[in-house]
This record gives C-alpha cells, structure tokens and sequence, in this order.
C-alpha cells in the first residue's frame, strides 16, 4: 500500500512538474484598465497610444494583450499564432506589449524578420501597468478578454520556450473569445 502511494506521489509531482514553466501573471477576472504605450509598428506606429481604450472605442469584441520581457524567435512564433487568428478574423484586437528593458529596436528587429500582424509597443512604465499585477517572474503574460474587460484567459511563463509550446492553445482561446 505505501509503494501504491508513495507512486502516485511521485507520479503527481512529475505531473505537476510539466507545468512548473507557469507562473500566475496577470489580473484575475478583468483587465486592468488603461495603460499608455508607444507603438513601434502598425497604423499607430511613432505614437503613445492606450490600446485598451482604442479597442474599447472600436467595440472590439475580443483582444489580446501579450506583455514581453523578452524579444526573441520563441515570442515571434507565439506572435505568428496570434496573427493567424485576427488574419482571419478582423475583429479581435491583438498588441504585444515589451516591457522589462525589452526596447523599440528590439521589437523593431523582430517585425524586420518576420513581419507581424499585432502592433509591437513598449509600455511607458517599464514594469507594465501595475494594476496588470504582472509577475516579475514571468517573461510572458498573455491576456485574453472580452469586450467590458473580462478575462477569458490568461497565462504566465517564466520563459518564451514554454510560452511557445501554449502558442495553440493561446490562439485557440483567442478564437473562443471573438465568437
């Protein structure tokens, strides 16, 4: 009986183990509010902008908020799949946010290689927008909300390799959201 136990112990550990790369990042049942940005790419790019409240005027039924301290291929292809959904969909609202040192050349270089959809801006607070309650620990919070505010879903990764592997499961939530 205790080897029984003793199994499924370690068996629910190494369960839990695949998901050590989430870390909980973000707002919990609605968005933080407004935030300002300075868009690098996209119709607004060169301006300080406030996304959430472009979107909110719009009546966009759905967006997603990718927040990033980091620009590198992993984010890219996490970008590539969010793309994909709005390319088909012209009426969820997407914009990647760098925050954490993550600078306008650096996501200037990502659009430069692979020529992204979603507006790439850093945010004004370099931390990102505190009411957000972003995780230092993550490199990547993804937020998906309906119009209003609430929160569909949400993700923390403590690197942009685990938050590439979610890249479908993100894209998915994404179409859920604006049907």
């Amino acid at each position: 009986m205790r080897v029984m136990l003793s199994l499924a112990a370690v068996v629910g550990l190494a369960l839990t183990g695949a998901k050590a790369d989430d870390v909980k990042s973000g707002p919990g049942k609605k968005i933080g509010g407004a935030f300002n940005v300075k868009a690098f790419t996209g119709e607004k790019a060169g301006e300080t902008l406030c996304y959430v409240c472009k979107f909110s005027a719009d009546q966009t039924p759905a967006a997603v908020l990718i927040f990033t301290q980091k620009a590198d291929e992993n984010v890219a292809k996490l970008v590539q799949a969010v793309d994909a959904v709005q390319k088909t969909n012209a009426k969820l609202g997407t914009c990647v946010i760098g925050i954490g040192g993550v600078t306008g050349s650096d996501l200037e270089k990502l659009q430069t290689t692979h020529k992204l959809t979603a507006p790439l801006t850093v945010a004004t607070d370099t931390d990102g927008p505190g009411a957000y309650k972003l995780n230092k620990s993550a490199a990547v919070t993804v937020l998906v909300y309906k119009r209003g505010g609430e929160i569909t879903q949400s993700y923390g990764f403590s690197d942009t390799k685990s938050a590439v592997a979610k890249a479908a499961d993100i894209a998915a939530a994404a179409r859920t959201a604006v049907e």
